[in-house]
């Protein structure tokens, strides 16, 4: 009988590693994504557990990172992936080796260009709303090439009270996926995201195969591309372990 090695999907950020500050303390093992800026303090590490952790998944499953990073700072993942990649909040579906995944590709271009337009306007309602709400925040539509993809709120200045703002933030969207962590708000637009990547990619490669599949994600809102697999996983200090 012929092995089937499990399908993992595994969100990246705060669940395989993290910045230095979120560190709770451990002992960094090794640096694994830079900043854009080159920024120490932004970059990305591993402790030791969660490097082991890595080595044991990519030897004995189908690691699959299931991203918000775009395509630029997937790249600056030092991290020796080699199957498929959602990345870009589910927008973009990288092939082994890196090459675009063209049919979803043209899906995604089918419903994400109409609504350019659209992200301007969230944007900027959403600047004016944080500029009420007296928080200072930097904002931006996420694009890959000429496609825009979500829309990005970051805090600059962390407080207990800003957090709390930034989560309540008013923006004026409907049904669009609204993920809140750290101290960002992304907004995501329906028929996008990281399910929906993820159940395409799911039927592609799995079909009739029935290979057992693992979620691994430290958000709320990666709860729903987690739910898709048969074992969810979240790291202990993360917002859905907070949640329980």
């Amino acid at each position: 009988m012929t092995e089937l090695k499990p399908l993992v999907f595994a969100d990246l950020d705060d669940t395989l590693f993290q910045t230095r500050r979120k560190m709770n303390g451990a002992d960094t093992h090794r640096q694994v994504a830079v900043a854009a800026n080159g920024d120490p303090r932004k970059s990305s590490f591993m402790n030791a557990r969660q490097w082991a952790l890595f080595n044991w998944l990519q030897q004995t499953t189908e690691l699959i990172p299931v991203t918000a990073r775009s395509g630029d700072a997937f790249d600056r993942v030092d991290l020796p992936f080699n199957s498929w990649a959602i990345l870009s909040n589910g927008a973009l579906i990288h092939e082994p080796g890196g090459a675009l995944h063209k049919p979803w590709a043209e899906k995604m271009h089918k419903l994400l260009h109409p609504l350019a337009d659209t992200m301007q306007t969230i944007l900027k309602e959403g600047c004016v709303a944080a500029e009420k709400a007296g928080i200072d925040v930097r904002s931006w539509v996420v694009r890959e090439d000429d496609l825009a993809t979500y829309v990005v709120f970051k805090l600059n200045a962390v407080t207990n009270e800003s957090l709390a703002a930034l989560e309540a933030l008013p923006v004026p969207v409907k049904d669009w996926t609204r993920h809140f962590n750290a101290e960002t708000l992304a907004l995501i637009p329906p028929g996008s995201g990281k399910a929906a990547a993820t159940s395409y990619l799911e039927q592609h490669l799995n079909g009739e195969a029935m290979r057992p599949m693992l979620g691994f994600g430290d958000s709320q809102s990666d709860l729903n591309f987690m739910g898709l697999t048969d074992i969810l996983m979240m790291p202990r200090h993360s917002q859905i372990a907070a949640s329980l």
